[in-house]
């Protein structure tokens, strides 16, 4: 297989969600674990993206595995641009896209921290445009009983997930088996405008990623975070000021210097959304393929 073989009638699947929710679970019984992995000219940005390819009844299915916004290894920040960059690059190839899936664990009992902030994200991503080729997929329903599962499904879609459903999305059980991966893959979703919120704002509208709706949102969720860690240094940096062992005012003073710059980190991140986002890719690009910007993909 041609190292650069996504074509333009392929079906590109994205899936999405929290890390832990069983993305590259779903995938591979989706493949039955024969997919093909493909590499892309995005690589050295899209570090945390994998492409799986197919046929799958006939038709040729292309899997993009993203990161989860709570990745143990990347910033939410570099996450959102290697996913708008994948979309970018996707949308000026004239690709297709087939459908969106976000998954979530129905054996989370609340709906707050990671996977709030995820959904968020998410929500902000895709727009309403978007919602109609979107499918919430519940997972890890061999860790609950049904009758909980159900009642917390129940509860999402009447609170976090009903704007969503009322813009066009459906949702689906994954019951961790391949019948049942083949089954979400073949439903038919309300077709939406084979694009995504985010990438109108950065292609047709020329906006920084920092002006985007899910840049936004991200900006807004980093300024949240800052603010709680620079309370824990505060709190940190008092602690220390009243011990009196040596070693344990040394280590009081080393957490809240990580801390630091862990904030210094943040703000440098914030920076950078400030950036022309096309412009950013396009440059890259430039560099080793001249004035013309590289085509990710086979046509």
């Amino acid at each position: 297989m041609d190292r650069y073989e996504i074509t333009r009638s392929d079906k590109i699947i994205i899936v999405m969600g929290p890390t832990g929710a069983g993305k590259s679970t779903f995938i591979n019984y989706a493949v039955e674990g024969e997919g093909e992995s493909i590499g892309h000219g995005l690589k050295s940005y899209t570090q945390g993206i994998i492409i799986r390819k197919k046929v799958i009844k006939g038709e040729s299915i292309v899997f993009i595995d993203t990161p989860g916004f709570n990745d143990t290894e990347k910033s939410d920040y570099d996450i959102l641009s290697e996913i708008a960059t994948f979309l970018v690059q996707a949308h000026e190839n004239q690709f297709r896209l087939e459908k969106i899936l976000y998954l979530h664990r129905v054996s989370d009992n609340r709906m707050a921290g990671s996977p709030l902030r995820n959904l968020e994200l998410f929500a902000s991503l895709c727009g309403n445009v978007a919602l109609p080729s979107v499918i919430i997929v519940t997972t890890m329903w061999s860790l609950v009983p049904e009758t909980v599962g159900k009642e917390r499904e129940k509860q999402l879609r009447e609170t976090f997930w009903r704007r969503l459903e009322e813009g066009g999305c459906e949702i689906a059980r994954f019951y961790d088996n391949v019948d049942s991966a083949r089954q979400i893959i073949s439903l038919s979703p309300k077709r939406g405008q084979d694009t995504t919120l985010l990438t109108q704002e950065l292609v047709e509208e020329g906006r920084k990623l920092n002006a985007t709706e899910a840049g936004i949102m991200l900006n807004k969720q980093l300024e949240n975070h800052i603010k709680d860690q620079k309370e824990s240094s505060r709190k940190l940096k008092r602690l220390s000021q009243q011990q009196r062992n040596p070693a344990a005012k040394e280590q009081l003073v080393s957490e809240a210097n990580a801390i630091e710059e862990s904030i210094a980190q943040k703000v440098l991140k914030l920076r950078k959304m400030r950036l022309p986002f096309l412009d950013t890719i396009r440059r890259r690009f430039s560099k080793s393929v001249g004035s013309k910007l590289l085509s990710v993909f086979a046509i």
